[in-house]
């Protein structure tokens, strides 16, 4: 057959090799059979002088060649796109292992009952059938590049044949019909001319990158594989399931991307254990009750987009495992629930005006990061005594009495219940739970919450925590639950831009001083607020006075139900640290009505002299009336109260600019009592 045209409509041709010269041309309206084991279609004519119906290869490894028997030839037919093998080439054989030609295909088949081994690079743009075929081994690149849609052969093998190995989807749209599989067990690519109809069940092996849009309907699925799986264009869950199954390799869902699961309860997903997606485009699931989607608690999803970016909510039966979050700040679309750790970096999280809900799992920040608005954590299982971080690294609890639910509702830059600007940190901190509570508390706070410009006498070192309603009844009641009140405290200038206030002992009932009314803001004020004495003491001890520290010329002092002794040591609390202001310290007191209500002033030969402030408008007044005669000879240097009202022994000396006492209230003078301020 050299040098002639070729005709054979209806005919069957047996050989071992046809060989098309440079003039040649092969016009096949029927079948040509290659019978031999290593027959060969040799092609040395111009593409445009070839036609075919079928070519059967019937031999083990028949090849398209060169009439140099040269595979790679320039004029071997399926060496490239543009030298595509026409018409159907049919692999057919009943027993022993049949190659299939690494080529460009328009029609593949493969029948009976040989196994295969399919070439690397092979590629079909029309049909690909598998009828009737034995064990399909698959070397490398399968391709499906046709223009029009194309459908994907089933290949459902999972031990190491019958499963495509790289699968390459090409130049236009693919479907996997409903009822088949689909493994790879290696890579797949799709380009963005291709976009895939999974009716079926995908399972990818390794690497995957997907270029072209997914839609997953009618019952059918993706499982990604072990490998990093690329998402570059949208995945959409219609009626089928996505699953990124235990130990998956990283989901990456790149910045033009969405994984959009549809408001419908037969769209899922699902993440396995160790599984992590990280999101860099979008997540939307738009089914309202969000049960259908499911993460294991060990599973991660990672939001690093560029902002804005939106947290996908979750429900409460359907959290999310672990949340992480970096890169820009973040929203959410509801409420969002957490089985397990939470990780917010380099930018706010803003929840507002949803709740974020976790258990008693870590809460870890980085740069200073925030969750803005409602952290709740669900306390079953909780430990007495841990700490549990909230809204940032310095917001924190730790329970004496555990609740069902304890929530802190923290919005920086937002003016709390009773706020007034010179005095309190512009930090709204809302207080709600379910189920009684006694705990610690940790507020942290950073200097853009800073008055701009404190009231005089106020500061930041005088901040102490507050009950604060709202209005109508707008009010702030000081919160002072331990003798003396337990207070830790790192300013901003000893912090890297989150500082904290920290009391122990507050509860959701109680007195005054010790409840946080659930609804209530715990507020942070730094005013020169009125010190009160809760403990018998002397002046200068700090654990005295109910903000655990001693007055300063700046403040007033109420002195009702406790002795306070001045200038020398008592064995109620053996302190010997000398008062810090001995001629100026408080520019008002008050010593009130209840029993033991009293201001002793002792001394030592050097230390002896006292005064308020030197200002005609501080006063001292006393109300309290003695139940007893105050011996005065000589100091009382016991622990027992004393009842007195005012009191001076002989060694002391006291200034007062003004004096005022209650009706018949007592005062025992045997020092030197000087009323009266120099103008």
């Amino acid at each position: 057959m050299i040098g002639v045209a070729l005709l054979l409509a209806g005919s069957v041709v047996h050989g071992q090799h046809l060989e098309n010269r440079p003039t040649g041309k092969v016009s096949n309206r029927g079948v040509i059979r290659f019978v031999s084991d290593s027959g060969a279609f040799r092609n040395a004519a111009p593409y445009t002088n070839i036609t075919n119906n079928v070519l059967q290869f019937e031999g083990t490894q028949n090849r398209f060649t060169d009439l140099s028997d040269n595979m790679l030839g320039l004029t071997a037919l399926g060496r490239d796109p543009s030298w595509r093998v026409p018409g159907l080439v049919r692999y057919q054989r009943d027993s022993n292992n049949q190659r299939v030609h690494g080529r460009y295909y328009t029609n593949l088949e493969l029948r009976e009952g040989a196994s295969r081994t399919v070439e690397n690079e092979t590629y079909v743009s029309e049909d690909y059938r598998i009828i009737r075929s034995g064990d399909r081994t698959y070397l490398g690149i399968f391709g499906y590049d046709g223009t029009r849609q194309q459908d994907i052969a089933a290949e459902g093998g999972l031990l190491g044949v019958n499963r495509y190995r790289d699968l390459r989807l090409l130049n236009g749209p693919k479907r996997l019909p409903g009822g088949s599989d689909a493994n790879v067990s290696e890579t797949f690519l799709q380009d963005p001319a291709s976009p895939l109809r999974l009716e079926g069940n995908m399972r990818w092996g390794t690497t995957s990158d997907e270029q072209g849009t997914i839609e997953i309907v009618s019952g059918g699925s993706l499982r990604t594989g072990s490998g990093q799986t690329d998402f570059r264009a949208t995945v959409q869950v219609f009626r089928g399931s996505l699953v990124i199954p235990d130990d998956a390799g990283l989901v990456i869902v790149h910045p033009a991307a969405d994984v959009s699961v549809k408001d419908d309860g037969a769209a899922l997903m699902s993440m396995g254990v160790r599984a992590q997606m990280d999101v860099q485009g979008r997540f939307v699931n738009a089914y309202g009750p969000l049960l259908n989607t499911t993460f294991h608690s060990t599973s991660l999803v990672n939001y690093v987009g560029t902002s804005p970016q939106v947290i996908q909510a979750t429900a409460a039966d359907s959290p999310y495992g672990r949340l992480r979050t970096a890169g820009s700040t973040k929203t959410a679309s509801g409420n969002v629930f957490l089985a397990s750790d939470l990780s917010v970096n380099d930018e706010n999280v803003t929840m507002v005006p949803h709740v974020l809900t976790m258990r008693t799992d870590s809460a870890r920040y980085t740069s200073n990061a925030e969750v803005v608005g409602g952290f709740r954590r669900t306390l079953d299982g909780a430990v007495v005594g841990a700490r549990y971080t909230y809204n940032n690294a310095e917001t924190q609890a730790a329970f004496d009495v555990l609740p069902q639910q304890f929530t802190l509702d923290v919005r920086p830059a937002t003016q709390p219940n009773a706020f007034d600007a010179g005095t309190d940190v512009n930090r709204k901190i809302t207080v709600t739970a379910i189920g009684p509570w006694t705990a610690t508390i940790r507020a942290g706070y950073k200097a853009t919450d800073m008055p701009t410009a404190w009231t005089p006498g106020a500061s930041e070192q005088l901040l102490k925590m507050y009950n604060a309603y709202a209005p109508p009844g707008s009010r702030a009641l000081k919160l002072t639950p331990t003798v003396p009140p337990t207070y830790e405290r790192r300013t901003l200038a000893q912090s890297s831009g989150l500082a904290y206030l920290e009391l122990r002992g507050l509860s959701d009932t109680g007195p005054d001083n010790t409840r946080i009314d659930n609804g209530n803001d715990l507020l942070l004020r730094g005013s020169r607020d009125v010190l009160r004495a809760i403990v018998s003491g002397r002046w200068s001890n700090p654990n005295t006075w109910d903000e655990g520290r001693e007055p300063e010329p700046q403040d007033r002092v109420i002195i009702d139900g406790f002795t306070v002794h001045v200038g020398y040591v008592r064995a109620n609390d053996n302190y010997a640290i000398n008062e810090a202001y001995p001629d100026s310290m408080a520019t008002n007191v008050l010593i009130g009505t209840t029993a033991n209500s009293s201001l002793v002033f002792g001394g030592q030969p050097s230390f002896a002299t006292f005064s308020l402030v030197p200002d005609q408008n501080v006063t001292l007044t006393s109300n309290r009336i003695a139940s007893g005669l105050v011996p005065t000879a000589t100091p009382d240097t016991g622990s027992a109260p004393i009842d007195g009202g005012l009191v001076l022994y002989p060694i002391a000396t006291f200034t007062t600019p003004n004096l005022v006492l209650g009706t018949d209230a007592t005062i025992f003078n045997a020092g030197t009592l000087i009323v009266g301020a120099s103008r």
